[in-house]
């Protein structure tokens, strides 16, 4: 990644959204610069929607969502959907499809659409678990 500047002129905010403050420090300490960053230079990338691009047998798995090693325990992941402040949804391909093929041991779930529960959720993925293809929503959690 080519080098960043982030340029502050007469202790304004930065064209980017970057803002600092300036303590000369009065004599009895050293000058100190706080600065805080942008939405672009904070190296947080915020989680939220992306597009849906579906493989040939209609997976898919929100490119964003970290990994969290091998192995079948969804607590680290609940951990970082909460931490996300993101509400969960989700339902199985039975649920809403009889007779899908999926249904006689073929692993795809083409011709499966599920719909959004709303216009504020978006896709987490579109995966295969025991118990058949399974769908995922989310959303910020709504607070009162």
């Amino acid at each position: 990644m080519p080098e960043q500047k982030i340029t502050f002129v007469n202790g304004a905010p930065a064209k980017c959204g970057c803002k600092m403050e300036f303590s000369c420090g009065g004599g009895h300490y050293s000058d100190v610069v706080y600065v805080s960053p942008c939405e672009a230079h904070s190296g947080i990338k915020p989680f939220g929607p992306v597009e849906v691009k579906r493989d040939a047998d209609g997976w898919w798995y929100h490119p964003n969502i970290p990994s969290f090693g091998e192995g079948e325990d969804p607590a680290p992941y609940t951990v970082w959907t909460k931490e996300q402040g993101l509400e969960l949804k989700g339902w199985h391909l039975g649920d809403e499809l009889d007779g899908h093929p999926c249904e006689d041991g073929e692993c795809h779930c083409k011709g499966w659409n599920p719909e959004s529960p709303g216009p504020e959720w978006f896709l987490m993925g579109i995966f295969d678990t025991d118990d058949g293809p399974y769908v995922q929503w989310a959303r910020r959690e709504v607070t009162p």
